[in-house]
């Protein structure tokens, strides 16, 4: 029976028991915080949109204490390219917002693959080279290295 490295360590992270599911809690909180973002994100946009769209009051509120203006950093033509940018944004800021709840997710399975390779060390006194393929034979109760994981191209641009 071949098995990857990969398989091997979703076989031994089920079996942990409530380390598990504190860590299924952990990364279902940061999914919902990371949705819910997104959505604050999308409602502001729509929000902005209709605003554009409705004619101004004649009077004014009183502006409140004036924030100190900040370095314009780019102007647009026209509302249609304000809007694009808009849109823009919000879908960079909703990106970022998923690619912090992505980034919690590999700490936490990092986490996971360290503390698996400290139990294959201290019980079985065998350390796994993430970089190479195995392959456990259960007749023979043994082991053994097959070679190296392929290496993918790199990606052209």
């Amino acid at each position: 029976m071949r098995i990857c490295y990969a398989s091997r360590v979703e076989k031994l992270s089920l079996k942990q028991g409530g380390v598990a599911v504190k860590k299924i809690i952990v990364l279902v909180a940061l999914v919902a915080f990371a949705a819910g973002l997104t959505l604050v994100c999308s409602d502001m946009a729509i929000a902005a949109a209709k605003k554009d769209n409705k004619p101004e009051v004649a009077a004014a509120p009183a502006a409140p204490a004036q924030a100190p203006e900040g370095k314009v950093v780019c102007k647009f033509k026209d509302k249609d390219q304000v809007t694009e940018f808009e849109q823009l944004y919000v879908a960079k800021q909703a990106t970022f917002g998923r690619m912090s709840v992505l980034q919690a997710y590999f700490s936490l399975e990092q986490n996971n693959l360290q503390e698996i390779d400290k139990q294959m060390e201290s019980k079985f006194k065998f350390k796994m080279d993430p970089s190479k393929m195995y392959d456990l034979d259960r007749e023979g109760m043994q082991i053994k290295e097959v070679g190296d994981i392929p290496k993918q191209p790199a990606q052209q641009e």
